[in-house]
């Protein structure tokens, strides 16, 4: 009965401990910092902070800011104006648009960069603030 008990310990510890607690589903909220032809520079300021992104930034303002990252927007999407919260979904890669965009970057840009699309799915808890 022992060596019974011992063996299913071991293996639901083995089970819990193989679980990973990593829930991202990519679905943050964000504030638009800056954009500039089809260029963005996000903060995250709902839901959980995904890797890739600077724990803290200056602009050329001198005014800092804490988990933000560059971003490409589609032209052909509606474009937040400066100030704007808003859902975006992180993707694994740019998505294909037919649109045409002009190549100017923003001059004071974070340089971690992820790739996001706006999303009216996502729906970040309050308790993930």
């Amino acid at each position: 009965m022992k060596k019974l008990f011992f063996i299913l310990s071991i293996i639901s510890v083995t089970v819990i401990s193989s679980c990973d607690d990593n829930s991202f589903d990519g679905c943050v909220q964000v504030k638009m910092i800056n954009q500039l032809c089809g260029t963005a520079i996000y903060q995250i300021v709902g839901g959980d902070v995904p890797d890739g992104v600077a724990n803290s930034w200056t602009d050329n303002n001198g005014v800092t800011y804490e988990n933000v990252f560059t971003t490409t927007i589609s032209p052909c999407d509606v474009r937040p104006e400066n100030g704007d919260i808003f859902y975006v979904k992180i993707v694994e890669e740019q998505q294909p648009s037919n649109c045409a965009q002009c190549l100017a970057l923003l001059a004071d840009a974070p340089e971690q960069r992820l790739f996001t699309v706006i999303s009216d799915d996502c729906n970040v808890d309050s308790s993930d603030l």
